[in-house]
């Protein structure tokens, strides 16, 4: 009944009675025919190309949405898996196909993608708080193994690229306000001079948090320089700058503490005033030269810097900053046949993170418990190659090899010295094959192995509460299959099919110690076995109504697998719900006035590897909408809000895997929250 009405309240504002005028952007609410993606590499449509591959366009990503996190577009993607959206200390985490689902906090086993250049770092780690949704224009997602094209914790891959330099010059700004004292300004701009194009973007998200201990702001600057030097050759700039001076962590309850308050943090987060602060800067230059029609090359590098400090739930140890330094150069030759194409490239990645632990006395940094400076260098070839039989018939073949080297620098030496290295070589083939029955249909499979290195974070976390590494930690690997189909041949109607299966060993697996609460280590289980299903459909019902709905199931087990004496073969690997389902139905008038209503279900979820403990299954349904006036030749102005968990059901924001003491859920608001905004925009016609 509730679900009814939310699709009532969607058609009732269909209803209105708009002037008409030809405004045709806000038509374009997403993409439902073969759109080219750059993914896998290869420039292609989608629905050539032997993976399972969506999109996301401008419209997707920020219209009408309040941009506070990644998650409000992410959900939107069949096989993904988001939790934690509002524990702005712990970051977001995503998940595809169950990896990246073990990460503590921040992002691991897939990669990330900003204009081209690394978010994630050579050891697979990757954060978005410097990733600003309202600068997005376009996200891919390449889901399944992607090692062959990318190396180490390729275990899919989002590629997101920020709008790009304008030839209409404009200027555009926005603020937004909504519940727990949420606030979002941003102002941004595009233009062309001469050769050169400009686009800049600057915003700030502040938010008091549901839960005590939660509060959070963020500043994130974007600038993107395009100049043509010549009709064949241009050059990027590419500049990003976060600044978070503070994300308070409202840390786990257990279910009786979330039954008696959801809005509490726990005792031991207050006390020690768990939370972060974070400053990143990146830059990075991309330089792309056309020789011909049949030959490019394209060469990038760039560097990293990101300062980080962390205040954890415990004393010893529990204080901990770093400064990290990364960066690479790469370089690509692309070759374009009539029915053969191929790349081949080098990549060299280099990785520095100056490591210290303190003790954490009631929020004040103590005494020094861990001094280390950790290495992650890797160099990578890989070779791609692409055969076109006929009309019909497409092949791939794709090989990579990467040698890693980790190694870490013990400074702190009155418990002896842990220093010690490491190294790990790793060569990665994967096959493909796409037979297009019809120009609308298309079936295809592919065969890939993969391996994750356990990042340098995880491998720091050492039981033995000393420095160096945990030397019994090992890298992941895995065999995946996968075969598909994709009806996209027109533009009424798109239907994504995707099945896999995916065999690995020795997975690595967060636990924690009684004896350090709060603080999460890593172990290796033996062989685990993921199948699933992932389907997507698209209707355009009529001009500028859509239909979207998205299924995955997910069954993901243990099949040999022993922690201290226990057995846990056939359980279920937890923190991913076997079934989810999100659906959108939204509408996109020529006068300017749009709406969309979405409904996300998700089953519940084991929190530990022994499946005694689980998160209940919700659902939750938000809605927005908004108008875009147009006020003379150049300006804009647009009125938007929304609404979510509109029916406050209770549900979990972030599950914490085997977590001591049962403190495993991290509670959302059980109560509809707003927000809403004005953005206001300037373009030369």
């Amino acid at each position: 009944m509730r679900y009814a009405l939310l699709l009532l309240l969607s058609f009732s504002c269909m209803s209105l009675t708009i002037a008409q005028t030809n405004n045709i952007d806000t038509l374009r609410t997403l993409d439902i025919a073969p759109v080219t993606v750059t993914a896998s590499r290869f420039e292609a449509k989608n629905n050539r190309l032997p993976f399972a591959i969506s999109i996301l366009n401008k419209s997707q990503i920020q219209r009408a949405q309040a941009q506070l996190s990644l998650n409000e577009a992410l959900v939107a993607l069949p096989g993904v898996f988001t939790l934690n959206a509002d524990n702005f200390s712990q970051d977001l985490r995503i998940s595809i196909r169950g990896f990246g689902a073990r990460a503590a906090f921040g992002i691991r086993g897939i990669r990330l993608f900003v204009d081209g250049l690394p978010e994630s770092t050579p050891d697979g780690q990757a954060d978005v708080d410097n990733v600003d949704a309202g600068a997005l224009q376009r996200i891919e997602l390449l889901r399944g193994a992607s090692s062959g094209l990318y190396g180490n914790a390729s275990g899919g891959v989002l590629n997101m690229s920020t709008e790009e330099p304008s030839k209409q010059s404009f200027v555009e700004t926005q603020a937004l306000a909504g519940s727990f004292g949420f606030q979002r300004y941003q102002v941004k701009t595009g233009f062309m001079v001469g050769k050169l194009g400009v686009f800049s973007s600057i915003s700030q998200n502040k938010s008091d948090g549901f839960r005590a201990q939660s509060a959070m702001q963020q500043t994130t600057l974007n600038l993107k320089l395009r100049y043509q030097l010549r009709p064949d050759t241009k050059l990027s700039f590419l500049l990003n700058y976060g600044n978070s001076p503070y994300a308070q962590d409202a840390g786990g309850l257990t279910a009786e503490q979330v039954s008696t308050d959801r809005r509490q943090a726990r005792a031991a987060n207050v006390q020690f005033d768990a939370g972060e602060k974070v400053t990143q800067g990146r830059i990075g230059l991309v330089l792309e030269k056309q020789f011909s029609a049949k030959h490019k090359l394209t060469a990038r590098t760039f560097a990293t810097s990101r300062d980080f400090a962390n205040r954890l739930a415990f004393r010893g140890g529990g204080w901990v900053e770093f400064e990290r330094l990364f960066g690479g150069v790469g370089l690509t030759y692309a070759y374009t046949g009539n029915k053969y194409r191929s790349q081949v490239g080098l990549e060299w990645n280099d990785q520095r993170d100056a490591r210290q632990r303190f003790d954490n006395v009631d929020g004040k940094k103590g005494n020094l418990t861990l001094d280390q400076t950790e290495r992650f260098r890797s160099a990578g070839a890989f070779w791609l190659n692409e055969f076109s039989a006929g009309k019909k018939w497409t092949f791939t073949a794709a090989t990579r090899y990467d040698a890693l080297k980790l190694s870490a620098e013990d400074h702190f030496l009155s418990d002896g010295n842990q220093s010690g290295a490491n190294a790990f070589n790793r060569f990665n083939p994967s096959l493909g094959v796409v037979f297009a029955a019809k120009p609308w249909a298309s079936l295809y499979s592919n065969l890939a192995s993969n391996f994750e290195t356990p990042a340098l974070t995880e491998l720091s976390a050492n039981p033995s509460n000393l420095g160096g590494f945990n030397a019994d930690l090992k890298p992941q690997r895995s065999l995946n299959y996968e075969a598909g189909v994709k009806l996209l041949g027109n533009t009424r109607v798109g239907l994504d099919l995707a099945l896999f299966q995916i065999n690995l060993q020795d997975e690595l697996v967060p636990y924690q110690l009684t004896s350090a609460p709060g603080r999460t280590f890593y172990r290796n289980a033996g062989k685990s076995i993921r199948r699933g299903v992932e389907t997507s459909l698209n209707v355009r019902i009529l001009e500028g109504l859509f239909f979207t709905a998205n299924y995955t199931f997910s069954d993901f087990k243990y099949e040999a697998y022993e922690a201290n004496g226990t057995r846990f073969d056939g359980n279920i690997q937890p923190a991913v719900p076997r079934h989810q389902l999100f659906s959108i139905l939204q509408w996109a008038h020529r006068s300017g006035f749009f709406v969309a209503a979405q409904v996300r279900s998700i089953g519940s979820t084991f929190v530990n590897d022994a499946n005694t403990f689980s998160n209940s299954g919700n659902t939750l349904c938000s809605m927005r909408a908004g108008h875009a006036f147009k006020l003379g030749k150049f300006w804009k102005i647009e009125p938007f809000g929304g609404i979510n968990n509109i029916f406050g059901v209770a549900y979990t924001n972030n599950i914490l895997l085997n977590a001591v003491g049962n403190r495993f859920y991290e509670p959302g608001a059980a109560q509809a929250t707003y927000y809403g905004g004005v953005k206001v925009n300037w373009r030369k016609s």
